[in-house]
């Protein structure tokens, strides 16, 4: 019939404010983490943390004896996910000064599932209790991989194929 239209051809987007956008979106999700801390209204509060933990809910179980409290706040998410969140974001801020080229293949993608997949079995089976700071740095480590590996491929798939 006709030729389809390619938007990703007309609209050119330059990495570093793709890294910019990323790294806001992360911003505002890991502020989102604690923000029972940052509310101080409590008409605000009331009705703003049945929606967040609805909303973080679907990406976290939010176990209370397994995330983090400051001051009697809970986060909205477990330690494990905080780290894996906050991982991504000190990744996404690194990346918009410094980005490694990526030609490891999976191999640290796996690497860094591996002490996180190995807290969740020893925990699991009952070889030792939770302990948030593992869970929180292993979750750290792997989100910090992650992150780089989401970004490579976006980069790849997405802005190098348009620019």
């Amino acid at each position: 019939m006709g030729k389809s239209l390619d938007l990703f051809k007309y609209f050119s987007i330059p990495k570093f404010t793709l890294r910019i956008f990323i790294f806001f979106l992360l911003l505002f999700w890991c502020l989102g983490i604690v923000s029972n801390l940052l509310i101080s209204n409590p008409v605000y509060a009331a009705i703003s943390q049945p929606i967040l933990k609805k909303v973080y809910g679907t990406v976290c179980h939010q176990i209370e004896a397994k995330t983090f409290s400051i001051n009697g706040h809970k986060f909205f998410v477990c330690a494990r996910c905080t780290g894996i969140y906050l991982g991504a974001l000190i990744f996404s801020f690194v990346s918009l000064f410094y980005f490694p080229k990526m030609n490891w293949g999976l191999k640290l993608l796996y690497l860094s599932m591996l002490p996180m997949l190995l807290d969740v079995f020893l925990t699991w089976i009952g070889a030792y209790n939770y302990i948030k700071f593992l869970s929180f740095s292993t979750g750290l480590f792997f989100g910090s991989v992650v992150f780089i590996y989401i970004l490579a491929a976006i980069e790849n798939n997405f802005i190098d194929k348009i620019s």
